[in-house]
């Protein structure tokens, strides 16, 4: 598949694809479910990680746990947190200093109100994170990975790239 060209850079080994959104999800969407399905591509520059939402995410207790193969990149302290999705953004606290690094209850707040449901995909991709702020630009993928693409492995150096 080819790579797309972007007028700043060319995304190498960048494999695309596009978000599914299921028939009955269509129900569970905001009124512009096209706004729920925007994504952009990610950086190469910058660490990523992937979450397949299960139901302690998405109801309570709203608990966001840092995958642990990721806690390398993030600070070892509480600090400010933003998640960054659909041009808005969640202020919440980063937890750093527990040995389970995790974001705070007000992920809850973030969950709601992008109506995410059990099995749901998010990409976390670290914009900042450093001592002072923890910034994440977040995409939402309805209903999860396709199998075909959680099977290839993609990092941060051979990253996926989302399209809509």
């Amino acid at each position: 598949m080819e790579t797309p060209a972007y007028p700043s850079k060319q995304l190498p080994d960048a494999h695309m694809i596009k978000p599914k959104v299921e028939p009955y999800m269509s129900l569970l969407l905001s009124p512009d479910a096209s706004e729920d399905c925007e994504t952009t591509p990610l950086s190469c520059n910058h660490p990523f990680f992937t979450l397949i939402l299960s139901r302690s995410h998405v109801q309570k207790p709203f608990q966001l746990y840092i995958p642990g193969r990721f806690r390398k990149h993030l600070p070892e302290e509480r600090t400010s947190a933003t998640l960054i999705c659909h041009g808005r953004s969640w202020a919440m606290r980063y937890c750093g200093d527990l040995k389970t690094k995790r974001l705070d209850a007000d992920w809850m707040e973030f969950a709601v109100e992008n109506r995410l449901q059990v099995n749901d995909a998010c990409v976390f991709e670290l914009v900042t994170g450093t001592r002072e702020e923890v910034v994440f630009q977040v995409q939402i993928l309805r209903g999860g990975l396709p199998k075909d693409i959680t099977s290839k492995g993609y990092t941060a150096d051979k990253p996926l790239v989302i399209v809509d």
